[in-house]
């Protein structure tokens, strides 16, 4: 179920006009939420229990220190007799003091180690899910969303799932205690100093939804937030080359403010049951101490130790108690974390390994596409009945104009997206019938933004095959024209790429992605837009490289540049998703009236 808060039209908050905010978040059964965070901590649940084993037993020591008092006081001290019992009692002490001091040490190594295993498990899960999520999640889903989900909201997963359970069981345990105890020493005075504590269970539960919402807005502000900054970092040379700095400070500054006044808001909430608590804990110790004055002397049982024993117990129940309000609190953000996360986990991917898909066989790289129609969205085609046939070492060129479904062909026989009508064809399989691994481990793709990682160079250009040599690294860049400016790099090719190889140009991080492409020895290779950003030196440097792949292997060719695919054996012109011309270039640029000679003659006529 989804709940509306605010109102907005754009995913980018406006926080100088916080009226017109919408914030969409979900709203699950807290019981759904907490019950399935609980199943994280399955693989750890002997050494939890360990724990808070440990945590139950330092807590039931921590709470006789006063109860030692009292009879120090009461038995010793008040009646100025001092023996040998009072000598074993203070000895006695100090050894519960030891064994609780090592208790905590444990117990604290102990729940360090379960909290880091089980971030881990966390960011792990996360991570191979986003893996198998298919290219329209990537595409509509911004980066520091996702991020969000990584780092603030696992943290608060992990957080609550260690260390806030744990206190809650430590805490629990520590009020028990001291309630029996209370009632040991004297069971009126017990209930004197309880009877506040109904006014704080009433406020915290008068609080509770409106803390709840309060946080679920904090972490809807916070990811735009996140997606805000990631666009505008990566964004950083366009915004100085339009000189919108100023501009994009003052809504960074509009943003960040937005943040920091919804947690204002719910912090400020969420502080109001900390003085209740104060005032709870004085009106009860309060009520004892008046009771007090009155019976002092006039009862056997409330003696000064007592008295002691019970102020002590007092202040000491108002502390888990006010625990357990910050834990309540830290729940609320958990929940709002929490479903946040399972959203993310809830994603299905679009395209999906059919149940009895099988492995594909080696492939020699012939392509069929039989009568495929494709749509982005559900409603509009933007490919029609596309007839196509690609013989096996065949150089196919797909050419048209920009929106006329170049790129989505390209995307379709990778099996990227699923077609809405029709099927893809390689050496016969129906690549629905295959698994995505095997299929994908056939075809090398080079991007028309080729992405370097911040790694080695010789990691990078191995990406796709991890097993690879040195020699055979080199052997393929020497193939993509890319060897010579490698081999000049300080440490050769294990320097470290800059994030996205920012060192290098266009042209070189092209060459760089052709090398990786190589090297992964594919039947099929696709190029979209591979030489757009190059120049025309560059581009030289690539038809070389392609043509020497070209032996043995499929090539798929996606171009802006007439100029770079006249030698394709096969050149397709698609227009508005439908395939209007098949031939060479020759025969394609002397056709009367076509289609492919006027694009050739508008880019001769743009080139001059």
């Amino acid at each position: 179920m989804l709940r509306t808060i605010s109102k907005t039209n754009s995913s980018t908050p406006q926080p100088d006009k916080p009226a017109k905010k919408k914030l969409v978040v979900s709203s699950l059964p807290p019981r759904q939420v907490i019950g399935r965070l609980l199943t994280y901590l399955q693989p750890y649940r002997r050494r939890m229990f360990l724990t808070i084993c440990i945590y139950v037993v330092c807590v039931t020591i921590a709470q006789f220190y006063p109860f030692i008092d009292r009879i120090l006081i009461d038995n010793y001290i008040a009646v100025k007799f001092i023996d040998q019992g009072f000598y074993v009692v203070v000895i006695g002490a100090v050894i519960l003091h030891a064994i609780n001091m090592a208790g905590f040490m444990a117990r604290s190594l102990s729940i360090t180690r379960i909290s880091q295993d089980l971030l881990f498990d966390l960011r792990s899960q996360l991570f191979h899910h986003v893996e198998r999520l298919s290219f329209n999640f990537h595409e509509q889903w911004p980066v520091g969303k996702t991020m969000s989900r990584f780092l603030s909201d696992v943290s608060t997963l992990n957080d609550f799932l260690t260390n806030q359970i744990a206190m809650l069981f430590h805490d629990a345990a520590s009020a028990v205690i001291i309630i029996i105890l209370m009632f040991v020493i004297d069971p009126g005075m017990a209930l004197v100093a309880l009877i506040t504590l109904p006014i704080l269970v009433i406020a915290a539960a008068t609080l509770r939804p409106r803390i709840h919402e309060g946080w679920e807005v904090v972490r809807e502000y916070n990811t735009r937030f996140n997606i805000f900054l990631a666009e505008n970092i990566s964004g950083m040379r366009v915004i100085q080359a339009f000189v919108r700095e100023a501009t994009n400070y003052k809504q960074f500054r509009s943003s960040n403010d937005t943040l920091v006044r919804s947690w204002l808001d719910v912090t400020n909430l969420s502080a109001r049951l900390g003085p209740i608590v104060e005032i709870t804990r004085a009106a009860g110790l309060a009520a004892v101490l008046y009771v007090a004055s009155y019976q002092i002397g006039l009862t056997t049982t409330l003696t000064v130790g007592t008295l002691v024993a019970f102020t002590s117990y007092i202040n000491a129940l108002w502390g888990p108690i006010s625990t357990f309000t910050n834990v309540y609190l830290v729940l609320q953000a958990t929940m709002a974390s929490a479903e946040k996360i399972f959203e993310l986990l809830d994603t299905l991917p679009k395209v999906m390994d059919a149940p009895n898909a099988s492995v594909m066989p080696p492939v020699k790289g012939s392509i069929t596409l039989d009568h495929v129609a494709f749509s982005y969205d559900g409603t509009r085609n933007v490919l029609h009945d596309i007839d196509l046939n690609i013989e096996a070492g065949q150089l196919v060129a797909l050419v048209g104009q920009t929106g006329s479904g170049k790129t989505t062909i390209s995307s379709l026989i990778n099996r990227f997206y699923d077609v809405t009508g029709g099927r893809v064809l390689i050496d016969g399989h129906d690549i629905r019938s295959v698994t995505q691994k095997s299929l994908h481990s056939q075809i090398a793709v080079v991007m028309q933004e080729p992405f370097i990682f911040t790694d080695t160079i010789f990691n990078n250009i191995r990406y796709g095959r991890p097993d690879a040599t040195l020699a055979e690294v080199i052997e393929a860049a020497k193939m993509a024209n890319c060897h010579d400016f490698l081999s000049q790099l300080s440490e050769g090719y294990e320097t470290l790429a800059h994030e996205r190889g920012s060192q290098f140009s266009g042209g070189q991080r092209q060459l760089i992605s052709i090398a990786r492409a190589i090297l992964a020895d594919t039947p099929i290779l696709v190029l979209d837009e591979a030489t757009s950003a190059v120049d025309t030196q560059t581009e030289m440097l690539i038809q070389e490289a392609l043509e020497r792949l070209m032996k043995g292997r499929t090539a798929i060719v996606i171009a802006h540049r007439l100029s770079t695919i006249r030698k394709a054996s096969q050149i397709v012109v698609l227009k508005e998703g439908k395939i209007v011309e098949i031939g060479n270039h020759e025969s394609l640029v002397n056709m009367p009236g076509g289609y492919y000679a006027r694009l050739c003659r508008a880019q001769m006529v743009g080139e001059h």
